[in-house]
This record gives C-alpha cells, structure tokens and sequence, in this order.
C-alpha cells in the first residue's frame, strides 16, 4: 500500500472513531434524559399537533399539581419545551460534519428530515422522556405561532440576497412562474389527488394539498447554483420564482382551506368563498401585503439611515437587531392584523432594504452572518419538527402513492413550464429551452410547504376540539390531515433527496456550467499569480532570522505550487519580492542546489554576498536583493534626562502583555499559530499568569509561565492527542515533545518581536523618537524573554530543529496559498465551486502534514531521500548561481 493512501486510510480511521464517539455521547445523553424523566414524561400532551381547548389546559395543569406533588418535579415537564430545539441543533452539527465529509451532494435539510422522522417514530414506540414530550409540547404549537416564528426568518435573507436589478427586469417573468404556473400546478395537482387517492378527500382540500406543494424552496439549489458558478439569469429565475410563489401559494392556501374548513360546520370556522368573493380576497393578500411590505422597506431604511454611527460597535448590532424586528413586524402586521399575506409583505421589505439600504449597513459583514445563523437554526429546528410528525403518521401503504404523486408532480412542472414557455421566452430577460429544463426539475419542495402543512393539520386538530364536531367527524378530519402531511413531507423529503442531489448532474449535462475556454485560461492565470505569490512569501519567510535555514527540499516536499516552479517564475517572484519587500534580503542558501543542480555546481565559487541582480523594468539599473536601510525607520533613542517612573512601568508593562495577546491573535487568524494543539493555550494562559504577576510590580514572566503551563496537565491532555493521531510509539512522542517546545518558542520570539516593533513605533516621541526609561525597562525584560526562549530552541538537535522549522514553513504557505483563493473567492473573482476544488487540495496537504510532522521517522525518511550533493555547503555558493540565473535574458514584467 502506497505512502498516500496509508495517510487515507490512517484519516479515515481516526474519522470513523470521532464519528462513534460523538454517536456514543448523543446516544447517553439522551439515556441520561430517558431515566431522568421516565417517572413523570407521561403526563404532558397525549396526543400530537392539537392546541389545547381550555378544559383539556384546566385539566393537564390539574394533573401537573399532582404529579408535582408526588415527584416534586412537574416543573421541569414545562421546561422541556426548550430541549427540542437544541437537541436539534445538535443533530445537526452532527449531520453536517458528516455530509461535509463524506456525503457532499446530499441536502442538509433532507438529513435533518429524516432524522425528525425516526425521532417522531420513535415517540410512537417508546416510553415517554424529556426529549419526547418537548417534541410532542412544539408538535401541540399553535399553527399560527409556527408560521409566524420560522417563515420571517426564513424569507427575510433570501428576499435581501436578491439580485434587484435582474429581478425587476424579470419581474413579469417571475409573475407568471408565480401566479398563472402556480394555479395550474395547485388544480392539476388536485386533480391527481383528487382522482387517484383513495381517501374520500373533498375537492376543496384537494385544492389546499395542490396550493402547498406548489411552494418550492430554492434553498439546496440556489447553494448548488453558486458552488458550480450558474449564469446569473437562471439563479434569478430559480430565487425569484421561489420567493413570489411562496407568497402565491400561500394566497392560494388561504382561500380554498377556508373552503375547505367550512365543510367542517365549526361556526366562525372557515368560509363558502365563490369566485368574486376568491379574486378580492387574492388581490387583497397579494397586493395588500406587496404594500404592506414596501412601507416597512422604507421604515427599515429610515431606521437604517439614522443609526449612522459607524464606528459604534453597539450601534452596528442594533442596525442588525432593527432588520429582525422589522421583518417579523411586518410578517405579524400583513398576515394576522391586516389580513394579507405575510410572506409577499416580507419578500417586498427584503428587496425594498436591498435596493435603498445596502449601503447604509455599518457592518454588511455582521448582519449577513447573524442572518445566516438565523436561517440555520430555524431551517434546523423546522425539519426536524416536519420530520418528527412525518415519521409518526407514514404508514407502509402510503409509499406508493407517494411515488406516484412525486413522478406526477414532477410531470405536472414539466408540463407548465414548457406551456408557459413561449411567453416567458420573450419577455423579461427571456430564457431558453436548457434553463427552462432544469427549472422544471430543480423545483424543490420544503420550507413553506411543511410550513403550512404543520399549519393545517395544527389548525383541524385545534378545531376538531369543538362540542359540535361528532367523534366520527373528529377522527375522519384528522385522518385526513394526517394524510396529507404525510404527502407533503414526503415530497419535500424525496424532492430533497433526489433532485437535490441529481441537480449538479443535469445542469453539467445541459451545458449551463460548462466553464468557457476564456474562464479555464482565466483561472489558470489566477493559479500562476498563486504560485508566484507563494514564492515571495517564502522568499519573505527566509529573509527571517528564525527561518535562514529551512529546508527547502522539506518545503517541496509538502508545499504543491513549490513542486514545479521554472526558472521563469524564480525571475518573476525575485522581481516581486524587491518590490514589494525592499528593505530585505533573503537567504537563498537552501532554494537553489534543489532548483538549479546543473547550473550550481557549474558555477564559480564566489562570496555569500555577491549581490543578486535583476533586469528592471527600465533595464537601465540593476536591482539588488542587498538590505537596504529604509528611510523611514529612524535610530531608537533613550531618555536618560527624565527620572525611571515605576508606575509607568507597570502601566506600560500590562500595554505590553496586552500587544502579546493581540499578536498572538493574530497569529491564529492567519494560521502561523495552529489552532489544534495545546500551544495557544499554553502561550495564551502564560500572559495571564504575566499580567497577574505585573499586577503585583513583577517584570515580564511569560516565558517561565508558558513552560509551567506546558508542564501542567495539558501536557498529558497533548501526550493523548498526539497518540490518538500518531499511535503509542515513544520516539515519536518524544519528537512530538520536542517540536511542541520548538514551535512554542517560535511563536513566543515572534509575538515579542512584533510586540516590541509596534511598542516603540507608538511610545516613541513624535519629535525626538525617544523613549522613555519606563519603556526601555519594558523592552529589555522583553528581550530578556525572547533571549530564554532562543536558549530553549540552542538546546535541541540542529537537525530536528531545523526539520521542524521547515515544515512550520510549509504550515504558512499552504495557509497562505489558501487564503489567496479564499481572498478570490470573497471578492467575486472566482466562484465557490473553483475556490473549493483548491480549498480541498490544500486541506488534504495540511491534513497530511500535520500527521506527518509529528512523526519523527517521517522526517528521517524525507531527510534521507535527499540527495547529499545537494546539502548546503557544497559547491559553489547559491547567492552566485541564483544572480547569475536570474541576471539572464530580458526584464520580466513584475506580477506584484
């Protein structure tokens, strides 16, 4: 078995152990919730999806007294409604660590539905506990409250993230895919029911099962549209179809389930509405909460408009907090206050803010995130919900006709998109034949319809309840219901499984992401302009002192865009790195015996300075890579006039430790520092046993108090982590114990270095440049430090100290490499889907890296397939051969 595919196997192993470990801790945690709540989980709600009439509340708040009073722990039956939701939430980060791993193309929310429905299955087939009776207390939620609660949330992102210029040139497209092709979805869909159910369903709820899943959800889709880079025309057909014909639906909805209702004989419950009485009513939903919609749009916006403090960190969150607020207010104003419809009312106030406030947002960062969580928690806790009742009504029978029903829907869509497709061909942006295929078959069901389906059946349950509704009627009713939510969520289940994932299939193969051969060319360039960018950030990283001596055979080795550089590209990155760098000189004593062996061992023996020169662009004057003072750093002086102010020394001191952190910090977000480990915990407690210590008048200890924490029991806790990696053998550990304390102190020198640099730069006189007493004691205990951890690092073998450096260098530059296309990618340059085939590449090589860096007899086999003759020190000197290589040939032009 090869070298790579051991890595893989090795991979895999540890995943499929972090996998049973999280499965074992879910599974005892809900043991653990079982036992808790055996003995009282039967007293709350008997029955599902019913909102409790006012006796059946006297009475189950009668037996939680008495319960209370025999176990002394009714109170806690109450507060289980906050258990579902979470526990969802924690279904779903397991979920998505496993589709984000190993199951890519399969949606999020079809695995959360599922999982709902073996929860709700399982409440049918146990005894009670506390995470069954919280899923039964959000099943017995008011229909109403469950649509007020999850739709504005929902919709307000999507509605925000719409394209408006292309929507309103595609606004009457978009009204025929939401409006004509939903009613004709709604009545053929009833039909089919209507006529092929064996239910004894009247044509009046036909009508409402045909409304609801004429609701599509482009959630799944629209993410696979940005991944694979989809025309922009069609991810507006798809989201704004989408967001007008959830409105539409739901007018549709509104008026044949108050048909549908009246059929019960509940009075005030439902009404006969005939033809006149529908078309007021729908032009009253839609254009009323089109109205509705757009003035809370320019409320938003005014609000917006005057919280205009933008460097105001409280200010910016009630921005944020002001377009939650306005988004259920609106929802809550057209939908129960006015009468219309809640979801048109909060599609027109998304696009009305995106239109007019996008640019009045402090922090567009912020409110997109906080917006994306929302969207998360209430996608999670929703299908799970959908799921649980789905799996607790679907019975074997019903597989069947759901089949039946999920090919005759996707017919039913097919047939109207192509009748509607003379028009819509020729109007707005127009569209052709490829698209309108793919529309046709990427109509996924989801959010909206389970929405309203929980609607429904919460509603009939509630109802039912009525003195005046026989016992015969009672159940017929909710057979009914029951039925079709089981429909409903099964084609949102199945549509979500099936096209979801298929979707990428059919868009390649109808040529609508086939990228052009201008688009590969360009992304190639994007690729070079990496490669060189990764050149000169090594070029950088070895004009270091701590990184003179790396290994570049290491680096080449781990670092792919350094595998197959040209000596093309060597002349380009120089050129770069003058520019950009011009005050440094990088050592090249490791970079050419591995680039140029020829050419190096032909070259006469000159001295380790020789100057390196460079064709510039005015091919008039040879640039050097020699340091060259900068004129804007001036001579570090001291005060000795002014006395030595103890308190400004422990003021400055804790300013110091303070800059320790933020380096640190920064560190972390740029990937120097590895976040899996325990050495930014040891640096980071060591500075606040330093600022404890400097509290009291002590001088800097961190260093001292980054070993004492080292020692301590994270020790141990890195010793297991590193063996659950590596495996038990005990020269790796002590390897690994070797480049735990290299890198520790790597970290530590830098973080003061920096520290040191920005604490002159700010405490240094404006006019003289000089520095106080106060401020030369800080710095000296600083160097004091930094000189402790170079004896800590003078210690170790030179030859695993330098192995180790070298592959924190590749640490670096595979980081850095990453982030340039994640930089790409965040600014509209490349799409999701290119950037992610490098993201991957470069996740692999870290993977890799990081399990091979802690094996020490890995580095000796790297070290051995190094060729001897190519070892600094022998030959001619590099600097000599590298000038002369460069020197050759014309200027390039600088890529910087």
């Amino acid at each position: 078995m090869s070298s790579k595919r051991k890595d893989l196997a090795r991979l895999h192993s540890k995943a499929f152990l972090s996998v049973s470990i999280v499965l074992g801790t879910v599974f005892f945690i809900t043991t653990q919730l079982t036992d808790r709540s055996n003995h009282f989980g039967q007293s709350i709600f008997a029955r599902k999806l019913t909102s409790v009439s006012d006796s059946a509340s006297t009475e189950n708040l009668e037996n939680d007294k008495g319960v209370t009073s025999e176990h002394g722990e009714g109170e806690h039956a109450i507060a289980h409604v906050v258990l579902f939701p979470w526990f969802a939430q924690l279904i779903g980060i397991f979920a998505y660590w496993i589709i984000s791993r190993y199951a890519h193309g399969i949606p999020y929310t079809a695995v959360l539905f599922i999982t709902g429905a073996i929860m709700g299955y399982y409440s049918d087939h146990s005894f009670g506990n506390a995470i069954v009776e919280s899923m039964k207390q959000w099943l017995g939620i008011n229909g109403e409250v469950i649509i007020l609660t999850f739709l504005p949330g929902l919709l307000f992102l999507d509605s925000y993230n719409i394209n408006v210029h292309l929507f309103v040139q595609s606004f009457w497209q978009l009204v025929v895919f939401a409006f004509p092709m939903v009613l004709g979805g709604t009545y053929l869909t009833a039909l089919v029911a209507y006529y092929f159910f064996p239910y004894g369903w009247s044509f009046d709820l036909c009508m409402t099962f045909g409304s609801i899943l004429a609701a599509t959800d482009p959630v799944a889709v629209a993410v696979l549209l940005n991944e694979l880079g989809a025309p922009s025309r069609l991810k507006i057909h798809i989201s704004g179809e989408s967001l007008m014909n959830d409105g539409s639906a739901v007018v549709f909805y509104h008026i044949f389930s108050s048909r549908f209702f009246h059929e019960l004989g509940v009075k005030g419950f439902g009404e006969a509405i005939g033809w006149a009485r529908g078309f007021a009513l729908f032009f009253r939903l839609a254009f009323g909460g089109a109205c509705i919609g757009l003035a809370f749009g320019v409320g938003l916006v005014t609000i917006l408009f005057n919280l205009n403090r933008r460097l105001s960190v409280e200010e910016n969150v009630v921005q944020v907090t002001s377009t939650i607020t306005v988004a259920y207010f609106a929802f809550y104003v057209s939908e129960i206050l006015a009468g219309c419809s809640g979801i048109i009312s909060v599609l027109f106030c998304g696009v009305t803010t995106k239109a007019f406030g996008e640019t009045l947002l402090n922090n567009t960062a912020l409110t997109t995130d906080f917006w994306h969580i929302t969207e998360h928690l209430l996608n999670t806790t929703l299908f799970c919900l959908g799921g649980a009742v789905w799996g607790g009504i679907t019975s074997k029978s019903d597989w069947i006709y759901l089949v039946c029903l999920y090919v005759a829907v996707i017919m039913i869509r097919v047939f109207l998109v192509f009748s509607f497709f003379p028009f819509t061909s020729r109007i707005g942006i127009s569209q052709n034949w490829q698209e309108a295929l793919f529309m046709s078959y990427g109509g996924l069901r989801g959010t909206v319809g389970v929405s309203l389906a929980l609607l429904l059946s919460a509603q009939i349950y509630e109802q039912t309840e009525d003195e005046s509704v026989s016992e015969e009627t009672r159940q017929a009713y909710r057979v009914y219901v029951d039925k079709l939510f089981a429909f409903s969520g099964g084609i949102a289940f199945l549509t979500l499984l099936i096209n979801g994932p298929t979707s990428a299939i059919l868009l390649k193969k109808l040529g609508l992401v086939t990228p052009s051969e201008t688009r590969l060319n360009v992304v190639k360039n994007y690729e070079q302009h990496m490669k060189i960018n990764t050149l000169v950030e090594y070029m950088n990283l070895i004009s270091k002192k701590r990184f003179e001596h790396v290994d570049f055979g290491v680096i080449r080795e781990h670092v792919s865009p350094l595998q197959n550089i040209t000596r093309e590209e060597v002349k380009i990155a120089a050129e770069s790195f003058k520019l950009k760098y011009p005050d440094k000189s990088p050592n090249f004593a490791n970079l050419v015996p591995y680039l140029f062996p020829d050419e190096w061992q032909r070259s006469p023996t000159s001295e380790a300075s020789t100057l390196l020169t460079i064709s510039a662009r005015s091919r008039s004057e040879p640039i050097t890579l020699k340091r060259q003072p900068s004129s804007r750093v001036r001579e570090t002086v001291y005060d000795y006039k002014s006395p030595l102010d103890r308190l400004a020394v422990l003021e400055q001191r804790l300013i110091f430790i303070d800059l320790l952190r933020r380096e640190y910090l920064r560190q972390l977000d740029v990937s120097e520092l590895d976040s899996r480990g325990f050495i930014p915990y040891s640096l980071l407690q060591s500075l606040e046993v330093a600022k404890s210590a400097a509290s009291n008048g002590l001088p800097l200890c961190d260093w001292a108090a980054s070993q004492a924490v080292s020692d301590s029991f994270t020790r141990r806790g890195d010793k297991l982590l590193h063996a659950y990696r590596v495996g038990r053998n005990s020269g790796d550990h002590d390897f690994h114990v070797i480049r735990t304390q290299v890198l520790q102190a790597l970290s530590f020198i830098q973080a003061h270095r920096a520290s040191q640099k920005t604490f002159k730069a700010e405490f240094a006189s404006v006019n003289s440049n000089a520095l106080s007493l106060a401020a030369k004691a800080v710095l000296d205990e600083s160097k004091d430090q930094v000189s402790k951890a170079e004896s800590a690092i003078n210690n170790f073998d030179v030859d695993d100290v330098s192995a180790i450096k070298s592959q924190y260098v590749c640490q670096i530059l595979l980081y850095k490499s990453a982030h340039y296309f994640e930089n790409l990618a965040h600014r509209g340059l490349m799409t999701e889907k290119e950037s992610t085939e490098y993201l991957h590449q470069y996740d692999l090589e870290l993977r890799k890296l990081r399990l091979q860096s802690e094996l020490k007899t890995e580095i000796r086999l790297l070290n051995n397939r190094i060729s001897p003759e190519l070892q600094p020190g022998f030959g001619p000197t590099p600097s000599a051969v590298l000038g002369t290589i460069i020197s050759e040939g014309e200027a390039t032009e600088n890529l910087a």
